[in-house]
């Protein structure tokens, strides 16, 4: 296996960099402040970034000594499948800029979750004095690329996905945790082992001194603590015994009280998980449990997770769009369901080829409504009603499914004791209308805003 280059190596280096996303483009700033001849390759021609044009037509490709690779871009695109022909080396951005580090790194992965408890990890890091760089796959943020060369850092914490370990041959996490396994991205990974094995090559070149948390109650996970070499430690919410997890109502850590379990800001019983993952993490790095109950009082989430955005005439109206896979749909009815009662429920997307029927069977048992919207909305009505719930409607526009559902919950109102939510969790994929899932929590927000009394 090639080694990782060092600046000296990449200084001169013909480099080609494929994809101009948010990753490729921080890769080839990073190439080029490092002094290599950056070649960049996008499917669409434009310019290109630090100046540099976008091609189309990369040419011989054996000239290149490296490929630096978006995540975004499939191991079935013709350019990947020509370069490996030529034996070219193909990295991921994050891979390559791991080598480039200057502290320690904590890298997240799981299906669900790895955003909240990434932000969760850097921001108990910072309450206890640590300079710390946040980015990585997380979104809103920023690649790790931007973070090499520029101010020092304690400390760095990444999301990482399953796009971006497919490709990984150098990333060694100091402390590498994986927080679950449920069915997604089979439209890329096709097979669930496939897309498991992805996770799991976080670990694979963790060595003795390394740290590996994972959770104890996903049997996808555990055998993880297969692989590689790092101690592991495990947090679970169940009551049996681990490095973390619920004992007598408060979070312990290590062996140490974080806080009352009921003191979490963040809604949801998979958020606990989130958090006992993260204290696993930190309490050993040396954040003191009162930091860390700091950050768990007053966090509350990441925008798209689980975000309140108004309460108007006894309705609250709660932002989900990141959810993104069915199993997190249910998370996310759970968690609304437990502090507000059974929401209207607007929900629906662009599937990624992932069994959906626990989802439904969720949504019939814990919504008191359900507006279907998107591309795959009138194929989940027809599934509703062969399950006998016929309590839904469809919507095809978002614009038009939140007022559909404004229209029911203000009907609800008058019959019930606590403030009825809206819950805008689709449970698929946002790219039949939307950018991504950030552009269609902007644009539900925004219809929200437009609702008048």
């Amino acid at each position: 296996m090639m080694k990782p280059p060092t600046m000296s190596d990449l200084a001169g280096a013909r480099v080609l960099v494929v994809g101009l996303g948010r990753a490729g483009s921080a890769a080839a700033r990073f190439l080029v402040r490092a002094g290599a001849r950056v070649t960049a390759y996008d499917d669409r021609a434009g310019a290109g970034p630090a100046g540099h044009p976008v091609t189309r037509s990369p040419g011989r490709l054996a000239a290149f000594s490296l490929a630096v690779v978006s995540p975004g871009i499939p191991q079935s695109h013709p350019v990947l499948r020509r370069l490996r022909a030529a034996r070219v080396p193909v990295v991921d951005e994050l891979d390559l800029a791991s080598t480039f580090l200057s502290g320690s790194l904590f890298a997240v992965t799981g299906t669900n979750g790895k955003s909240t408890t990434a932000a969760l990890i850097a921001a108990m890091l910072r309450a206890a004095g640590r300079r710390t760089f946040l980015g990585g796959n997380i979104a809103p943020g920023r690649p790790l690329s931007a973070a090499v060369g520029g101010q020092a850092r304690d400390c760095y914490v990444v999301e990482v996905s399953s796009f971006q370990l497919e490709r990984a041959r150098w990333l060694r996490p100091d402390v590498a945790l994986l927080l679950n396994i449920t069915p997604d991205h089979f439209d890329r990974h096709r097979r669930p082992v496939a897309y498991a094995r992805c996770k799991y090559r976080l670990f694979a070149r963790q060595r003795p001194g390394d740290r590996a948390v994972l959770n104890l109650d996903d049997p996808l996970v555990l055998p993880a603590a297969q692989v590689g070499f790092a101690g592991r430690e495990f947090f679970t919410l169940a009551p049996r015994e681990a490095d973390a997890g619920v004992r007598r109502g408060w979070l312990v850590a290590h062996g140490r009280r974080i806080l009352p379990a009921r003191e979490v800001r963040l809604r949801g019983r998979h958020n606990l998980a989130n958090a006992l993952a993260a204290c696993c993490a930190v309490l050993p790095a040396g954040v003191e449990p009162e930091a860390a109950a700091r950050v768990l009082r007053g966090f509350a989430g990441l925008p798209h997770r689980l975000e309140f955005v108004r309460s108007v005439a006894g309705v609250a109206y709660i932002n989900n769009s990141m959810c993104t896979n069915p199993a997190a749909g249910i998370h996310s009815l759970e968690a609304v369901r437990a502090e507000a009662g059974k929401p209207v429920l607007i929900t629906g997307g662009r599937g990624k080829r992932l069994p959906h029927g626990e989802y439904l069977d969720a949504v019939a048992r814990l919504a008191r409504w359900a507006v279907l919207t998107g591309e795959n909305a009138p194929a989940l009505a027809a599934e509703l009603v062969e399950r006998g719930w016929n309590r839904h409607e469809v919507c095809p526009e978002l614009a038009d499914a939140v007022r559909a559902a404004d229209r029911r919950a203000r009907a609800l109102t008058g019959n019930s004791a606590r403030p009825v939510a809206v819950l805008y969790s689709p449970a698929f994929a946002s790219f039949d209308q939307f950018a991504d899932f950030q552009d269609r929590g902007r644009s539900f927000r925004r219809e929200v805003a437009r609702l008048r009394r």
